[in-house]
């Protein structure tokens, strides 16, 4: 009777599980195709695959957060910045909705992500993404020439900024308050099943953790930026206060975006001159009419981390003799390189200068996982103790074949949610240059498949936007221009 229960739990699980991969089969394919098409510089390619990965509408609405955001990436990089812009609209609703969701529905995604895995739960946006998101709205508006719009979203990127760090931390105490009650719940359940042979969580808790950090010794090395600050946004938001205000308190903004930028890149000489510049016509010393023209080159190079899943198994003796399996999955940071270590511009045969980095969007992301990945350790851990209780309980009630069975649902269920946006640029460099007389540059590059010739306009400023993927690729560049 024991046996034939064991087999008819089998088929219901396996049912599940087979549900569940297919759908997750077919996520990753769509996730693959993406990735390769805009590795490729395939960008309308791209967008095309994550517009119907997403079920994106005409209108930019959806329910899934993270193919909005890879769209609106690539929407962008293709030249489509309205569509773009209502593909971002929609995933910035949905972060709003995220941060005012009931209770009842994070307490379900929390059980879920115990007993299952949390890759089946919604997209949880990082503080980076809400950020990224206004700045590539702001962005799209300055290239439609929409400059009110487009200081709405820089000053709703320098809020978010702003709100960062204090985000981050109410969004860690609801987490770390769910786990703390989960985690209540399991040792109230594993004293109950087991008495006389206790199932030591906080032991087997432990040395997971001391396990886990030995996989992960590059969390030493990485350097946080301060306060979640993203130094790209905060200088296109100097950049732009600076090349299109209208008073005073526009020309305050920028320099004070510009000194935050400036600190973190000491040595940028471009962001020196910014920041001397936004200084000067604050004071009145000087006026933009005045100003020698001027061009900005801005370089988003390679591509952003993807994740990775990394299976560590936890000492069976610190569990129980009797479970067959066990082990957690995590997420790891898979730093990907550089298109090319910089640009150069050329008037003719004369060198103008070379880009130089501004912002290390690497960095920005490890910031925010380093902070969170504590908390990922406990709900992983906890994660698979709880599974492991489960192989106990069917091992002593279902004999070999309830273990097995349970053993196998561990197996099929232990997965590191690995779902991020990997459109974001590896890093983005810089360079400001006097504009030539004839108004042409060429930008080139070790390694360039053929130089990038660029008339310019006949306005007083210039900003050039080159972006390049993957070594070898082929750049692709677009330019907005503001007047004095």
């Amino acid at each position: 009777m024991r046996i034939k229960e064991s087999k008819k739990s089998a088929l219901l699980l396996f049912t599940a599980i087979s549900l569940t991969g297919c759908n997750a089969i077919q996520t990753k394919q769509q996730a693959t195709d993406f990735e390769k098409q805009f590795e490729a510089g395939q960008f309308q390619a791209a967008a095309d695959t994550a517009l119907s990965a997403g079920d994106i509408t005409p209108d930019g609405e959806s329910s899934s957060l993270l193919w909005s955001l890879q769209s609106g990436t690539a929407l962008s990089v293709a030249g489509q910045y309205q569509f773009s812009n209502k593909v971002f609209d929609s995933a910035e609703s949905m972060m709003k909705a995220e941060d005012t969701e009931n209770v009842g529905r994070k307490g379900l995604e929390m059980v879920t992500s115990v007993l299952v895995n949390n890759s089946l739960n919604r997209y949880s946006p990082t503080v980076y993404d809400g950020v990224m998101t206004n700045t590539y709205k702001a962005v799209n508006n300055m290239f439609l020439h929409d400059f009110q719009n487009a200081r709405i979203e820089f000053n709703r990127a320098a809020d978010r900024q702003r709100r960062a760090e204090e985000a981050f931390k109410k969004k860690l105490a609801e987490k770390q308050k769910e786990l703390a009650e989960k985690e209540a719940e399991a040792k109230k359940e594993v004293t109950a099943a087991n008495k006389s042979n206790p199932f030591d969580l906080q032991k087997s808790s432990v040395q997971s953790e001391s396990a886990v950090y030995e996989q992960y010794p590059e969390l030493k090395e990485w350097k946080a930026y301060p306060d979640y600050v993203n130094p790209y946004t905060d200088y296109l938001h100097g950049l732009y206060f600076m090349l299109s205000s209208q008073d005073k308190s526009d020309l305050s903004k920028a320099r004070a975006s510009m000194r935050r930028v400036a600190g973190m890149n000491p040595n940028n000489r471009a962001v020196k001159t910014d920041l001397k510049v936004a200084d000067k016509l604050r004071r009145g010393e000087w006026s933009k009419k005045r100003l020698s023209p001027a061009v900005w080159v801005i370089f988003e190079n390679g591509l952003a981390p993807t994740v990775k899943e990394t299976l560590i198994p936890i000492p069976l003796f610190l569990v129980s003799k009797k479970v067959d399996y066990a082990q957690i999955a995590l997420p790891k940071l898979n730093h990907r390189a550089k298109a090319y270590p910089y640009l150069e511009i050329f008037d003719g045969n004369k060198s103008l200068g070379k880009t130089t980095q501004l912002a290390d969007i690497d960095r920005v992301i490890q910031t925010e996982f380093k902070k969170e990945f504590p908390l990922k350790v406990t709900e992983a851990i906890s994660s698979s103790l709880t599974k492991a209780l489960i192989q106990y309980k069917a091992q002593k009630e279902g004999g070999a074949m309830g273990g097995l069975v349970a053993a196998l649902y561990q197996a099929a269920t232990t997965h590191a949610d690995t779902r991020s946006w990997s459109s974001l640029p590896k890093e983005v460099q810089l360079a400001r240059i006097r504009k030539p007389k004839n108004n042409t540059l060429n930008i080139s590059a070790p390694g360039f498949p053929t130089p990038l010739k660029i008339d310019l306009p006949d306005s007083r400023f210039t900003v050039i936007y080159v972006k390049a993927t993957t070594p070898g690729s082929t750049p692709i560049y677009k330019l907005t221009s503001f007047d004095a």
